[in-house]
């Protein structure tokens, strides 16, 4: 029998970026029961499948997981397999004839051993030990694949559409992060020839105070002046954040397994922040990095619930 979701998908579909959290739920009905079939889907660095089946089904659990495993790749799945047989199927009630007929017998040769009249009554017989034995009925799991199967091809679509909605919701929250993280860089890059030249403005004050108001400014103190300058230039941090922007977009829109690598691009980002953070010494521009930073983080978030 086939361990593939039957329901075509498009190849849109397929590849569209998927969250890690979701849930499916799917009831078969049949013959000799129901079957019903829940999963969960959370957040995990890996694939993983926690099945929970009934003891006499787990020689299920190989084609089970296969039929998760074929449209997940990521997530920390729980499977929850319950099976209600009809009341025909539930219990199992044997006598143990041979045995009924010895205790009869003793039964009837004590009473005229006692000189008893009472009758033996099939209560009596009832009533003593192992007389008749209730079973559960141990329907053979291969009769049962087949309606776990459907029902599991049913919950994993379910669980499959609740995964691609909440990723195209944290896709869109992702592109509204970037466009803002790109008006604060462009708001940081308008600002910063103005920043610059009050530094500079700043440091020649500083200078001529420290040389006394008739000095004149030597070569060496220049250069030393041009290198302080030179740190407060975050230029080469600008490039890289928007570069590490345009990576973003670039896998966001590749539609594939995305979550690491849109979290290692956003510990570049914050790493390239904190730098530029440090250098900036103009108030307004700081308050740009500020909130740079505050949608870094958004990403952090929302990137970790991503397959």
């Amino acid at each position: 029998m086939s361990g593939t979701v039957e329901e075509p998908m498009s190849s849109t579909r397929q590849g569209a970026i998927q969250s890690m959290t979701g849930y499916g739920r799917a009831v078969k009905r049949t013959a000799i029961g129901s079957v019903t079939v829940e999963l969960r889907s959370t957040n995990h660095r890996y694939l993983e499948i926690e099945q929970h089946l009934p003891s006499s089904l787990t020689a299920l659990q190989g084609r089970l997981a296969e039929l998760i495993r074929s449209h997940v790749r990521r997530g920390r799945i729980e499977a929850f397999v319950n099976v209600q047989l009809g009341s025909e199927h539930q219990r199992v009630v044997t006598f143990d004839e041979p045995l009924l007929q010895r205790y009869h017998a003793a039964l009837v040769e004590l009473n005229g051993r006692f000189g008893l009249k009472d009758h033996v009554r099939l209560d009596h017989l009832l009533s003593l030990p192992q007389a008749l034995t209730i079973t559960e009925d141990r329907t053979p799991p291969e009769r049962l694949w087949e309606p776990i199967r459907e029902a599991v091809q049913a919950a994993v679509r379910e669980l499959v559409r609740a995964r691609w909605r909440e990723g195209a919701t944290l896709t869109a929250d992702l592109r509204r992060q970037i466009r803002s993280m790109e008006r604060h860089l462009g708001a940081i890059k308008r600002r910063l020839p103005k920043a610059l030249a009050e530094q500079r403005r700043r440091l020649r004050e500083r200078l001529r105070e420290l040389l006394g108001s008739g000095a004149t400014v030597s070569t060496g103190q220049l250069e030393q002046t041009v290198a302080l300058v030179k740190e407060a230039d975050v230029h080469e941090e600008l490039v890289r954040l928007e570069s590490h922007l345009t990576y973003m977009r670039q896998t966001l829109a590749s539609h594939q397994l995305v979550g690491k690598r849109l979290d290692f691009i956003a510990q570049e980002l914050i790493r390239e922040a904190n730098t530029m953070g440090a250098k900036v010494n103009d108030p307004v521009a700081v308050q740009h990095v500020v909130d740079l930073k505050g949608c870094i983080e958004k990403i952090r978030e929302q990137v970790q619930n991503l397959e």
